[in-house]
């Protein structure tokens, strides 16, 4: 075990190292300077030149390290500020999000377990396929006509912090987790129903039958139990992906996240915040994928009953 953790974190230090060699390329290559982006023409080539020089790597991979990525070029702000005042939003919305996609992804395909027939596997396969192949912005433009504009009954965007109106939060927070989390529902469902068909095959099962076990509990239980190992590696993609890539749901509901952050700092060409955002989506992925690598080793091959 500690030998697969170090090579895991081994790992981990040489993909964040090269992706920060491949950011450090990329972005001190962009053609023109912020500068000129900031101030016009009117900004001499010689003097913007001056102004926007890049560090050499190591001197910038030592700020790095001690999270200094200079100031946003809009607004004078600190990069490392004002990306950690949207993280909250982002992480609360990200783990919402998988809780709402664990808890449809479980019941479908317990349903379609439990209940064989050909409507159980027609609803299954209906939602899991819809969930893989729509986009986001899609499944969020359709909660909002029918939610917020037909039905009326949440915001259609906006947000207000917690501290300030729990219940306004709460509400404008459904739709967008609700958006992420269909999206995401589909791979976990295929998933999920591939282990528990691999472990129908194992010889525990016919023995659990023969004793009088009941369906739902060797699927719940058993087989569960057995498969643990296996949903939290796919979680622990699903959260990292929630996490990097909420940019359309968080900008069409107006959520001041990270997700919205990036499509601004894109549009406004503010490379600063671009390479942490870059860097810290990065981050969050090797060490999600770390942890379910992890968790997906430890929990193969059990058994129980």
């Amino acid at each position: 075990m500690a030998a697969s953790i170090i090579k895991r974190l081994l790992s981990l230090v040489l993909t964040l190292f090269l992706v920060s060699a491949a950011v450090y390329a990329i972005a001190s290559a962009i053609p023109g300077q912020r500068s000129q982006i900031l101030m016009g023409d009117a900004v001499t080539s010689y003097s913007s030149g001056i102004q926007d020089e890049w560090p050499g790597y190591f001197d910038w991979l030592g700020r790095v390290l001690r999270l200094d990525f200079g100031r946003s070029a809009f607004g004078s702000q600190d990069v490392c500020s004002l990306i950690a005042s949207r993280i909250p939003l982002t992480a609360a919305l990200s783990l919402t999000s998988l809780a709402l996609a664990l808890a449809i992804s479980l019941s479908m395909t317990a349903l379609v377990r439990l209940d064989r027939s050909r409507l159980s596997r027609f609803l299954y396969n209906t939602v899991s396929t819809g969930s893989m192949s729509l986009p986001s912005f899609i499944l969020a433009l359709l909660l909002i006509l029918v939610f917020a504009v037909a039905l009326g009954l949440l915001p259609s965007g906006g947000y207000v912090p917690f501290s300030a109106d729990p219940v306004r939060c709460i509400r404008s927070l459904i739709l967008p987790s609700f958006s992420l989390a269909l999206i995401h529902c589909g791979l976990i469902m295929r998933i999920t129903d591939s282990a528990l068909e691999r472990e129908e095959r194992r010889a525990y099962v016919p023995s659990a039958r023969s004793r009088g076990l009941g369906e739902w509990r060797i699927v719940s239980i058993h087989e569960g139990v057995n498969i643990l190992g296996e949903l939290a590696a796919v979680s622990m993609q699903s959260l990292a992906g929630l996490f990097t890539s909420s940019a359309a749901v968080e900008y069409i509901f107006a959520l001041p996240g990270l997700g919205s952050l990036t499509v601004e700092a894109v549009g406004r060409r503010d490379v600063p915040t671009i390479v942490a955002l870059v860097l810290l989506g990065t981050l969050v992925s090797a060490v999600c994928g770390a942890i379910g690598d992890l968790a997906g080793d430890r929990g193969r091959g059990r058994t129980r009953l």
